[in-house]
């Protein structure tokens, strides 16, 4: 029973609340709009999506008004 609990919490993380915080998006798409897809950010970039690489973010350059 309890197996049940986890595979339903599991797949109402994946359909409701990951895809309301980010994307999963194709390498080439991060790079059309000016981003990389890296392991980590860095200070002067900001996190946009999740690339299908396995462990990638895709990183795009910070405009300097965010902070």
């Amino acid at each position: 029973m309890k197996i049940f609990y986890h595979l339903l919490h599991f797949l109402c993380y994946v359909t409701f609340i990951l895809p309301a915080t980010c994307t999963l998006v194709d390498p080439d798409r991060c790079t059309k709009s000016f981003g990389y897809c890296r392991r980590r950010c860095f200070k002067y970039e900001k996190q946009i999506d999740i690339c299908l690489s396995p462990s990638k973010i895709c990183c795009i350059e910070r405009l300097f008004e965010e902070d």
